[in-house]
């Protein structure tokens, strides 16, 4: 059996964050018939799910560019690529001795927070003002406080020194990053996680769960050439970067305002 995945933004959702009427009626006829099919975004369950209500997803899901696989509906998570506590060290070492003032993701008294410095929101003032009703969203006053909890990711928006940033954030010092402009409002993210966590490992842990045995992934962007290139088919919508294009396997003839994956799945299974 075929597992197909597709990221989020750019890639299954339009330029307005919605899926449209054909895509949720055509997928949810797909899955109905068998067809398995999930998402892969960086995005949180909080911040996803809404998203892709509509869709009677029954696979596992992806999120924050495979930090976690989860339930897609009840956000229970099935499997944890996280940092070691030596690596949390390290980058709050880092971010303190550069007076870098980060989005903090961690869990803390067994919920889900995302903690920045008040005195500088304004360099996450984007994130933020879009974000009014997340629960989430916990403003402190000093670096003691934004380190607090299991952190699992880091995020830096408009960093003024990515090769500093790289100099820390590597491999070898156990951990990935990502770095892109911003699907909507343009700006640079600078997303630091587990060295295990990608995009390309979660899609495979999602397939030994189910014990699919074919992968094909779809994305648009510089986080998804992990998976898109570890699928047997990687396909890139026709809107994709052109970096993701060059390393896909099929390139769809819509975008994503035009049902691009849909389209595209629906025509496989016609074959």
């Amino acid at each position: 059996m075929t597992l197909y995945v597709t990221d989020l933004d750019g890639t299954l959702l339009r330029s307005d964050t919605t899926i449209s009427e054909y895509t949720v009626n055509t997928l949810n006829r797909l899955i109905d018939e068998g067809v398995m099919f999930t998402y892969a975004t960086a995005r949180s369950y909080v911040s996803a799910s809404p998203l892709v209500k509509k869709l009677n997803l029954r696979c596992p899901a992806v999120i924050f560019n495979g930090v976690f696989v989860v339930d897609p509906k009840t956000g229970e998570h099935l499997i944890e690529n996280i940092y070691s506590k030596e690596c949390q060290s390290l980058a709050r070492d880092f971010f303190v001795r550069e007076s870098i003032a980060p989005l903090v993701y961690s869990n803390i008294d067994g919920k889900e927070r995302v903690s920045y410095l008040e005195s500088r929101v304004e360099e996450v003032a984007n994130y933020v003002n879009s974000r009014k009703n997340d629960k989430r969203l916990r403003p402190v006053t000093s670096y003691d406080e934004l380190f607090d909890g299991d952190i699992f990711y880091f995020t830096v928006i408009d960093p003024q020194n990515v090769e500093l940033l790289d100099s820390v954030f590597t491999l070898e010092n156990g951990f990935a990053r990502n770095v892109q402009r911003d699907t909507y409002d343009d700006m640079i993210w600078y997303e630091i996680y587990d060295k295990n966590a990608s995009k390309a490992n979660a899609v495979l842990q999602v397939r030994d769960l189910i014990n699919a045995d074919k992968l094909v992934c779809f994305g648009d962007n510089f986080n998804d050439i992990s998976m898109v290139k570890e699928a047997d088919i990687g396909v890139a919508v026709e809107n994709a970067c052109e970096e993701l294009k060059a390393l896909s396997d099929v390139i769809t003839n819509s975008n994503n305002d035009d049902d691009g994956v849909a389209k595209y799945i629906d025509r496989q299974q016609e074959i």
